[in-house]
């Protein structure tokens, strides 16, 4: 049988990276958390923290919590059914910046008008939001792969498509007016970090040429690559639908507006008969029937 109370300290002190933090949210005692969670590790054999900073759990504690995380969603969702009251847990998603930084905008704004159940995003790259999933870390998230996990379903969202965009400053000074590949590859460009391979993809694939990133600036924001393309200081891969109007009103120019690149987005939850987790499902494919191709 499970310590289900013990569980939920663990739960705390990784959410609130801290056993004191944790003890407040919980109204109990600093000494009851650690207690607690002592009492899980003697019982189980092995650590389920690694204390340090950030907080982490080990990979059995991951297990556990996937564990509680998947309990009171079926939990909650039997509770619904049966009184028909409405899931207080936050849950837990996972899904990479550039969606956060545009569509995903709209799913918070339509879900908030059908529920009170708070999301709690974690920003992740794409190809790692699915590891979170199967780890326990969330219960759903948006990802490249396609392939379900383990007690889990999936369904294709759409593409979301993304063009190499520039100011007509740019393209003036930098370029000398020519928009050629060459030109281009020998300008500045921007990358998210050393991780960002949509950018060597991009030259391997829609320009043709060997990838380099040397003429690359790094920087981790989507929204900030949009406000340094606009400043006519770099040219860069950004998400179509970040930049419509933009391009639509001359702010920023597709420099290549027949070579786009693709990413496949899937829809990932466990399959728990929870009313909140379809509700949110069913919001997530309205929006994205606009926002992706």
């Amino acid at each position: 049988m499970f310590d289900y109370k013990a569980l939920i300290s663990l739960q705390a002190v990784v959410k609130y990276q801290s056993f004191d933090k944790a003890a407040t949210a919980l109204h109990i005692t600093q000494s009851a958390v650690s207690q607690s969670i002592k009492r899980l590790e003697l019982e189980y054999g092995r650590p389920l923290l690694i204390r340090a900073r950030p907080v982490i759990a080990t990979s059995l504690g991951e297990k556990l919590l996937a564990h509680l995380n998947k309990i009171s969603l079926l939990e909650e969702g039997l509770q619904e059914s049966i009184h028909g009251e409405v899931s207080h847990q936050p849950l837990n998603i996972a899904t990479n910046n550039d969606v956060l930084a545009t569509w995903f905008i709209q799913v918070m704004k339509a879900f908030a008008s059908i529920s009170t159940t708070k999301l709690h995003i974690k920003a992740a790259d794409q190809l790692q939001t699915r590891s979170m999933l199967q780890s326990g870390q969330v219960v759903a998230c948006l990802s490249q792969i396609g392939t379900p996990v383990a007690g889990g379903d999936v369904v294709f969202l759409g593409d979301m498509s993304y063009e190499l965009v520039a100011t007509q400053s740019f393209i003036d000074h930098y370029l000398m007016g020519d928009i050629s590949v060459q030109s281009v590859a020998n300008s500045p460009s921007l990358v998210y970090n050393e991780n960002d391979e949509l950018w060597e993809r991009y030259q391997n694939e829609c320009l043709k040429i060997k990838a380099d990133a040397n003429n690359s600036h790094w920087y981790p924001s989507s929204h900030g690559f949009v406000e340094l393309v606009m400043g006519g200081t770099v040219c860069a891969l950004v998400p179509s639908v970040q930049v419509k109007q933009q391009i639509e009103n001359g702010q920023l120019i597709s420099l290549f507006p027949d070579d786009k690149i693709a990413l496949p987005l899937y829809w990932h939850w466990y399959k728990l008969n929870a009313p909140i987790l379809d509700r949110l499902t069913k919001v997530i494919l309205t929006v994205t029937k606009d926002a992706l191709y």
